[in-house]
């Protein structure tokens, strides 16, 4: 299409689309041309996806010429051919030849593809307005990069579920790989800012810095300190150089002028991080095992949507990848494919590849020239401006130097690329989860309403299928580690930076300043509820996370398990919300379900959802007050999930009302109809997961999980206050009304005093245990405070903090522990770091993790017994600052029910 006024998009004489790919638009300049403007790209997209949905083409387009029926041997019509050049005899389609055309050296189908969906990366970037006044001029400029965003969407999802009816899952895989291999490259082309145009309209490989490079901004660190001697030694002997203490570089688009020096501590690392890794496959006999990004520990990516820098919800490329993985993933699985390869069917194509980077050895050109399969998919991306050396013996120097600097260049450069490309593939899809949530909560507010539309489209049903389920997805993905994700705990870490809860969700420390030890404060933030907000949010994507993973694939074509799952799972949560007419229930169905499964199969389709309809919903007529509709039955509500990302906040209230309505009616149904003598868990086991997404249900097994729940906790007993409080300096003694009554986490047995202000009694953000109806008093007994106000008993009976997400994380944790300590055994090619952390749960360690105290807090005096301390308690009140103390402590001293207004019964229920 061409830019207005004659612009940098209009066509040049001598291009050649079919054989070079054609310069992007800078920035979202592609918003402002005449194709977007006049509508035309929409009415192209639709072509496209006709010919995608042609029997046999979608495979054909995205299979190589060099084997196989491919998009080469598509033959010209009669009337095209006659007036065309033949091609030369030397040509051919093995040999990159569009066979009848004429085009030497013509692109595949998947790198023109990647290229256009380009054209809408990081398009419309946003920035939060921290300072100044409320914005004065709404830009809708958002509607057009919407448009173009949802088009590229549809025409992909197109691509990828015709790939998967037409080819199956193994029919299916090296189209598939190619498709993954062009998507990686072109992300790597974004990420360095290359292939753009020059404003002027000249062609050039880098555009001018602008705010958008904020998007990959990026930094590279590694010293001396994590390198062992014998690698040095090694390096320095090959290169004869000596190897530098540290190197801390920038590495935006690529790293400039490095000193030789550093680029040898580099070599170094690498090579020890290979040696480390090959070593702990040997001991764990785990010779085909991945190993995640060499240098996903050394690169830093400072980026805080909240602190103002710019941000896209744009990411065609990354959702591209997303929904062929989708569909990849649920094509058609025999139960004899995954008997005859149970350590192989669950694979993806190019992301589990096998490669020999953990193999011990050296080639002719030495140790550390070893490369793992996606840096050699990125290396033909390679260019002399990607990584520049200044050599200490200077620019000149014989062949055979020249060839092994340029193979070590070229072996870094590729390195630093893919570490680049799988920190990009959860990031930039965490970047807009975590700021539509700061939207959400009113953290954006002076940017104005199109802001919060955006985050609306962004996260409301149906359009939430082609953006924010896709992001949900690719972090899914990269918290699953193998070599091409991050893993678990570098997720995490990821999560705490993206949402700025770094210094809040960990366990407090103290520091000597000047003679005084004290608490470190976390950073500041605008307004002070914000962290709260944040950490809310946070625990909420985390459940999000690790509870609605792909599910299995089908055995057969038959096999509704898998239609049936979504269905249910979305209608089950509409009707919690509200009754639904048969209509609206079937539009609440439609959107669970892809296009192809709605539209190809409707006989199918209308079956499935008459059997889930009648399953969990009862039908009421009205008579004349208007059409019957359905209520969610009694027996369904434990299905609920409180963290369902596709109802909104106002939404999950109204279904909060429902279920504890609903579950007082299921209760009471049971056998024997004592309520007290029932326990029902905050949410149900998470549904089954694809085995190539389980491994991220690891997250809720980090030390630095159990941290963080302990913080917060900490955080809602202190009644807002993110460090302990000091011990009082003058102490008077005051007698307390009343000490809570004796509770206990056990399921048997809980204490709660009719009198005691509702003490021990739980809401729905309380953990749902059992309550004795005993009336169990004790005497009064004195507590220590002093003039100023401190933090007391009634200070924590008075808390209004919510954390429910907590709870949700906590249950999930007993839901998943016997299936991620089983993880390490079911899959053999799971990351070495992954596997340790799998090898390491069982019952015995997750009673350590919610028993123990950290050494920070062993001595704190809030969390002390009485008289010690200033909270009284039934037990022996040791252990308090963990998780499971902190729990205890809350279910003694929270008034509950008095402000729920909630009898006993429905409290604990």
């Amino acid at each position: 299409g061409g830019g207005g006024g004659g612009g940098p998009l209009v066509y040049q004489p001598g291009e050649r689309p079919l054989s070079s790919r054609l310069p992007c638009p800078p920035d979202d300049k592609y918003i402002d041309s005449r194709c977007m403007k006049h509508k035309r790209i929409p009415h192209l997209l639709r072509d496209l996806e006709y010919i995608y949905e042609t029997p046999g083409t979608a495979t054909r387009l995205l299979q190589r010429g060099d084997g196989g029926p491919s998009m080469y041997e598509i033959a010209p019509s009669s009337s095209f051919a006659a007036n065309t050049p033949q091609p030369s005899p030397t040509g051919g389609a093995g040999q990159g030849y569009l066979a009848g055309y004429g085009v030497p050296d013509a692109l595949d189908f998947p790198t023109v593809w990647a290229r256009l969906l380009r054209s809408g990366q990081g398009i419309d970037p946003q920035k939060r307005r921290v300072s100044g006044g409320h914005v004065e001029y709404e830009d809708e400029r958002w509607f057009g990069a919407y448009g173009l965003s949802l088009n590229l969407a549809g025409t992909g999802d197109s691509l990828s579920e015709s790939v998967q009816v037409q080819g199956g899952g193994g029919a299916a895989a090296p189209a598939v790989g190619n498709l993954f291999a062009a998507l990686f490259r072109e992300v790597k082309l974004w990420l360095y800012r290359e292939g753009l145009l020059e404003p002027d309209g000249g062609r050039a490989s880098r555009a001018p810095h602008d705010e958008a490079s904020s998007l990959q901004r990026s930094t590279l660190h590694v010293s001396a300190g994590q390198v062992d001697e014998r690698s040095v030694g090694q390096i320095a002997e090959l290169t004869g150089v000596a190897v530098a203490s540290s190197c801390d570089v920038a590495c935006e688009r690529g790293v400039r002028n490095l000193p030789e020096a550093k680029l040898a501590l580099l070599e170094a690392a690498v090579l020890h991080s290979r040696n480390q890794l090959s070593a702990r496959a040997y001991e764990m006999m785990r010779d085909r095992s991945s190993h995640g990004p060499v240098m996903g520990d050394w690169l830093k990516v400072p980026h805080s949507p909240l602190a103002g820098d710019g941000f896209s919800f744009h990411l065609p490329l990354h959702r591209a990848l997303a929904r062929s993985i989708l569909c990849f993933c649920a094509s058609v699985v025999s139960e004899e494919e995954r008997a005859d390869c149970p350590e192989g069917w669950w694979k993806l194509p190019l992301f589990d590849d096998g490669d020999d980077f953990l193999t011990v050895g050296g080639d002719s050109t030495g140790v550390v020239f070893k490369q793992d399969s996606l840096s050699a998919v990125l290396r033909s991306t390679h260019k002399s401006s990607n990584f520049r050396v200044v050599w200490s013996a200077g620019p000149d120097c014989s062949t055979p130097e020249a060839q092994l600097r340029k193979s070590r260049l070229r072996m870094l450069s590729s390195q630093l690329a893919s570490t680049k490309v799988v920190h990009s593939l959860c990031d930039h899809p965490l970047r807009c989860i975590a700021a539509a949530e700061q939207i959400e909560h009113h953290m954006w507010a002076k940017n104005g309403q199109s802001m919060a539309g955006m985050a609306i489209n962004y996260g409301a049903v149906p359009l939430c299928r082609s953006m924010r389920d896709l992001d949900i997805a690719m972090v899914q993905l990269s918290a699953s580690g193998f070599n091409v994700g991050l893993g678990a705990r570098r997720v995490f870490g990821l999560l705490t930076t993206r949402f700025s809860l770094d210094g809040y969700l960990s366990d407090p420390d103290r520091r000597n300043s000047f003679g005084k030890v004290g608490w470190v404060k976390p950073p500041r933030m605008q307004e002070p509820d914000h962290a709260e907000h944040l950490a809310e949010s946070f625990f909420k994507t985390v459940c999000v996370i690790v509870s609605d993973l792909p599910p299995p694939p089908p055995v057969s074509e038959q096999d509704n398990s898998v239609l049936k799952r979504h269905i249910r799972r979305e209608l089950l949560h509409a009707l919690a919300v509200e009754p639904k007419s048969h209509s609206e229930a079937m539009n609440v169905a439609s959107a669970a379900v892809s296009r192809r499964e709605e539209s190809d199969d409707a006989t199918r389709f209308r079956a499935v959802f008459t059997e889930v309809l009648t399953s969990i919903a009862q039908q009421r007529n009205h008579g004349s007050r208007g059409p019957p509709t359905f209520d969610l039955k009694p027996e369904g509500c434990g299905e609920y999930d409180p963290s369902f990302h596709h109802l909104r906040k106002t939404e999950h209230q109204h279904a909060m009302d429902n279920i504890a309505r609903l579950r007082r009616q299921r209760i009471k149904r049971m056998e024997g109809g004592v309520s007290s003598e029932v326990v029902l868990p905050l949410v149900s086991e998470p549904p089954p997961g694809h085995n190539r997404f389980l491994p991220s249900r690891l997250l809720l097994h980090l030390p630095a999980m159990y941290a963080a729940i302990r913080r917060f906790l900490m955080y809602v007993l202190f009644n807002g206050q993110w460090l302990p409080p000091d011990k009082p300096s003058v102490e008077v003694e005051v007698i307390p009304s009343e000490v809570p009554a004796a509770a206990s986490l056990s399921p048997t047995t809980a204490a709660t005093s009719p009198g005691s202000k509702g003490r021990g009694r739980m809401t729905p953000t309380s953990p749902p245990f059992r309550s004795s109806p005993a009336d169990t008093r004790t005497p009064s007994v004195p507590s220590m405070t002093s003039a100023e106000p401190n933090f007391t008993a009634e200070a924590v009976s008075a808390s209004s903090k919510s954390f429910l997400e907590v709870l949700h994380i906590l249950t999930l944790q007993v839901h998943t522990l016997e299936e991620c300590s089983c993880l390490h055994n079911d899959l053999p090619f799971l990351d070495l770091e992954n596997v340790s952390l799998s090898a390491g749960i069982n019952i015995n360690s997750y009673l350590e993790e919610i028993s123990s105290v950290p050494e920070s807090l062993a001595d704190v005096w809030a969390l002390q017994c009485y008289p010690e301390g200033p909270l009284p308690s039934q037990g022996s009140g040791l252990n308090r600052g963990s998780v499971l103390g902190l729990l205890i402590a809350l279910y003694e001293h929270r008034d509950n029910a008095k402000r729920s207004g909630v009898t006993n019964d429905s409290a604990n229920n």
